[in-house]
């Protein structure tokens, strides 16, 4: 389990601890650490799912049905949110295949090598379609 600290924004949530960057998670990392953290920050569970294989079409696939079917409580946001899901497409005509959560300018998310906390400034440069979404 990871150990959340008890530091607190202006809104009362907490801030996203240093805990999650030395945690890792099964495949596919990136869902797995959202769900993690809105379970943990939010107190809120998303549905998870599997992906059998490395596919990236396939991730797309399950983010697809996860946020964009809307079944889950989701909503697309034009701007983003603290604790926005962050949708990330290598090309701006296909379904993102990359998940994080944004917190005060930065994405929190997870690789196969780990969990990374870049600013969103520097994401923008390395994928063309970024979407935001929150839980309603």
């Amino acid at each position: 389990n990871l150990l959340i600290p008890q530091v607190r924004d202006a809104e009362g949530l907490s801030v996203i601890p240093d805990d999650y960057l030395n945690a890792s998670y099964p495949h596919p990392p990136c869902w797995c650490l959202v769900s993690d953290v809105y379970l943990r920050e939010l107190g809120q569970p998303v549905a998870d799912f599997k992906v059998i294989t490395n596919s990236i079409r396939a991730i797309a696939s399950a983010f697809r049905i996860a946020l964009h079917k809307g079944e889950h409580g989701f909503r697309q946001i034009d701007a983003p949110v603290d604790y926005a899901v962050v949708l990330l497409g290598k090309m701006a005509s296909r379904t993102p295949h990359h998940a994080g959560i944004y917190h005060g300018g930065n994405v929190l998310h997870a690789t196969e090598s780990g969990v990374v906390w870049q600013d969103l400034a520097s994401l923008t440069d390395l994928y063309q379609r970024i979407e935001y979404w929150v839980k309603s």
